[in-house]
């Protein structure tokens, strides 16, 4: 979100979160002052605490009481990050391999973010990791897995298809011409896919 400077930020995200899991906080550029400036300004426009993942800084998850964490790769253990959060704080872990992945739910995370997927510009000349890598993992892991990067909505059934848990995005919604109605397209393949899942499995149960 740090690089979304046409809009702001705590508005948008009190209008999109009904059609969202959760709002992932970050402000890499301006530090944990900066960070929690804009977490409470979220909080003050209603936008619930069990919605807000705070990037990286356990200090500022304790200060809000945001509901998650998501720790980079190369952040804090997840045990260490444990010790300190509340209970029922969710801690996530940023990852980029099958290795990373087991290391993290070995360690205990409830979640890994895993990408990039597909290209995106904020990646810009690095090679994807694609969907085979991603059906991969999924099915190597058994703590959700949530694919990142380069996702647009048509993307979803495939990725759900490969044993994705969730999907994460960016630019696809902060960088709309309206970012409502990018959320709104996002939840509503997210809803179909599930929805053709649940279908089928009522089929081969019948």
């Amino acid at each position: 979100m740090e690089s979304v400077s046409c809009v702001d930020v705590p508005q948008v995200a009190a209008a999109i979160y009904p059609y969202i899991h959760y709002v992932h906080v970050r402000s890499k550029q301006k530090g944990a002052s900066a960070l929690l400036s804009l977490t409470r300004s979220m909080l003050e426009q209603k936008v619930p605490l069990q919605k807000i993942v705070v990037n990286d800084r356990v200090d500022v998850a304790l200060l809000t009481l945001a509901g998650a964490v998501q720790l980079p790769a190369n952040g804090l253990s997840v045990v260490d990050a444990k010790s300190l959060l509340l209970e029922g704080t969710r801690c996530g872990v940023s990852v980029h391999s099958l290795e990373e992945v087991q290391a993290a739910e070995q360690a205990g995370a409830d979640y890994v973010l895993y990408g990039h997927v597909y290209e995106t510009s904020c990646k810009a000349g690095l090679v994807p990791r694609g969907i085979a890598q991603l059906e991969r993992i999924c099915g190597l892991s058994d703590i959700p897995v949530i694919a990142l990067g380069g996702i647009q909505p048509h993307h979803v059934p495939e990725l759900y298809h490969a044993g994705a848990s969730g999907i994460a995005v960016m630019s696809g919604i902060w960088e709309a011409e309206s970012p409502i109605a990018a959320a709104m397209e996002y939840r509503r393949m997210v809803d179909l896919v599930i929805r053709e899942s649940e279908a089928r499995k009522r089929t081969k149960e019948s």
